[in-house]
């Protein structure tokens, strides 16, 4: 039933909403129909569909004129996006021992289907969460986040947003001393999410911090 991941979803929601933006800003068949085959173009390299049902689900894709066949569309397709599996309370604990108290975000409030990484702030700590699955595994860093009241690059979504900067420390190879590798990151994790198109920037992140 599932053929699509949530990085995938959002990037069929940002063609969706490049169809639309065409059919509201010109009336030249030839623009909108070399929208449409960039559209298509774009779809075929990000997903790899299975069998033809698949690809019939998203042709409604490139009739979409106006808000509420977008939201319709967004809505039919939705089924097909597998969710971010949920992680159970006493498995984020084991991601973080050291954090004895843990301050969990309320998993219930989460999308799962417009997720592809978890991530959460203890305002208290300022300490930043950030939860992924690499290979099936349940994986995790943690940093201190600085709010920078700017608008800046994401290093996760790569969109323009209110970023700060997430600080990771490790161990250094001397005893006692230790390293901080650091980027500015959306301050918004659910409209990062929802900006993430491309699992390989956010992959590169968590590496880079590791």
């Amino acid at each position: 039933m599932y053929f699509m991941t949530p990085e995938q979803y959002q990037f069929v929601k940002k063609q969706a909403k490049k169809i639309l933006n065409t059919y509201t800003t010109s009336k030249d068949q030839k623009v909108i129909q070399a929208i449409q085959a960039l559209v298509q173009e774009e779809i075929d390299g990000k997903i790899t569909f299975l069998e033809i049902q698949q690809q019939l689900v998203l042709q409604p894709i490139f009739d979409i004129q106006s808000k509420e066949q977008l939201e319709l569309f967004l809505k039919e397709i939705k089924q097909y996006v597998e969710p971010f599996k949920q992680p159970t309370e006493a498995e984020l604990k084991k991601l973080f021992p050291k954090d004895k108290k843990l301050k969990l975000p309320k998993l219930e409030m989460f999308d799962w289907q417009e997720t592809s990484y978890l991530s959460w702030l203890d305002s208290g700590t300022n300490r930043k969460y950030i939860v992924y699955r690499e290979d099936g595994n349940l994986k995790g860093v943690r940093g201190t986040f600085s709010n920078s009241a700017k608008v800046g690059i994401c290093s996760v979504c790569n969109q323009h947003a209110k970023v700060g900067m997430l600080l990771v420390a490790k161990k250094g190879t001397d005893m006692g001393t230790y390293t901080k590798k650091g980027n500015y990151i959306c301050e918004d994790s659910a409209a990062c999410n929802e900006a993430l198109s491309d699992l390989d920037k956010f992959t590169n992140f968590v590496h880079n911090l590791n």
